[in-house]
């Protein structure tokens, strides 16, 4: 098979639009969002060696992640086909390289040339009960997990993975999960099935087709246990504009150490979050389920080390939290 014949091979093997749902993934098995959630308009896909191991199994790379044609607007999204059985866009990413095999078969191989970090790892298994082992680089990922996940960057780096460099990653079937006459997990290699193994980019919300705004009413924003309303005890609330949802909200605060960091939007779209100037995180949302993001705390001395933020309880804070693509309501919560 040459170039000219991918394209059309993944036509082919694409399925039916209306069956395509995206979460599956936020990547965090929850494909959660975890998740969402994370940057940059994607480079041409230059290089994105896939590795074909043994008789049964299928690769393929997606090709033309650039075009000439505009971004597609968010109220009017374009079909999500499959490739493989993997949605094409899912957790804000697009897919770059898919691979499947069919049992007795026990592995995938994909080895990519990453344009950025912010990546959608993400496993497929005819039977969710199928045990999984990731490796990424050589490095153990996952051990053992339920097959199914998604797994979201950062923190690829960790793993050896960079920009412009070839990383490998490994899926392998180690058995599947089951119960025997004493409730004791056993596993076995199954004798049939599928499996496969997916890596996607994420690509600028403009360009990520987000499913239409429905006529219903939209899901609500839950404040913690015990809040009836704003402001509530030690916990830093910070709520959209009533009046404009897609407008920055600033607001200084008394520092008190926070443990986590919660985020909820009602709808599609980023939530950049900085503390005394430094962005510390991004929420993401890609539909209109309003499962919420989150973030650990600055417990610990970790945003000292890793943003450079030294916050003494009693500080004056000033906390910005600046929306992208955002058209309902939004929330963010400080827990202490």
């Amino acid at each position: 098979m040459n170039l000219t014949d991918l394209p059309q091979l993944l036509d082919e093997r694409s399925g039916d639009p209306a069956g395509h749902v995206m979460h599956d993934v936020r990547l965090r098995g929850v494909r959660a969002k975890v998740v969402g959630r994370r940057r940059r308009r994607i480079a041409t896909w230059t290089t994105c060696a896939v590795v074909a191991l043994g008789g049964v199994a299928t690769a393929a790379v997606v090709p033309g992640l650039h075009s000439d044609v505009a971004p597609v607007p968010a109220d009017s999204p374009s079909p999500v086909r499959t490739i493989d059985g993997f949605p094409e866009y899912a957790d804000g990413a697009r897919l770059v390289a898919v691979k499947s095999a069919t049992l007795p078969e026990r592995r995938v191989e994909l080895t990519i040339v990453p344009t950025t970090l912010d990546l959608v790892v993400s496993t497929r298994c005819d039977d969710a009960l199928l045990q999984e082992q990731l490796s990424i680089n050589g490095h153990d990922f996952v051990s053992h997990g339920d097959c199914g996940a998604g797994h979201l960057g950062p923190g690829w780096a960790n793993y050896g993975v960079a920009v412009g460099r070839p990383s490998t990653f490994v899926l392998t079937i180690t058995g599947v999960r089951q119960l025997n006459q004493s409730g004791e997990i056993q596993t076995q290699v199954p004798s049939s099935g599928t499996f496969g193994l997916a890596i996607g980019e994420r690509v600028p919300l403009d360009q990520y087709p987000v499913p239409p705004r429905s006529s219903g009413t939209l899901g609500p924003l839950l404040l913690p246990a015990g809040c009836t309303e704003v402001p509530c005890g030690d916990f830093v609330i910070i709520r959209s504009d009533p009046a404009d949802p897609s407008r920055a909200v600033r607001k200084t605060v008394i520092w008190k150490t926070i443990e986590t960091i919660k985020m909820d939007s009602q709808t599609p779209g980023l939530l950049h979050l900085r503390v005394n100037g430094k962005e510390i995180t991004t929420g993401r949302w890609w539909d209109y389920s309003t499962i919420p993001d989150s973030m650990y705390g600055d417990k610990d001395g970790r945003w000292t080390r890793e943003f450079g933020l030294t916050l003494r309880p009693g500080d004056p804070v000033t906390i910005e939290v600046v929306p992208e693509g955002t058209t309902g309501a939004w929330q963010i919560v400080f827990a202490p």
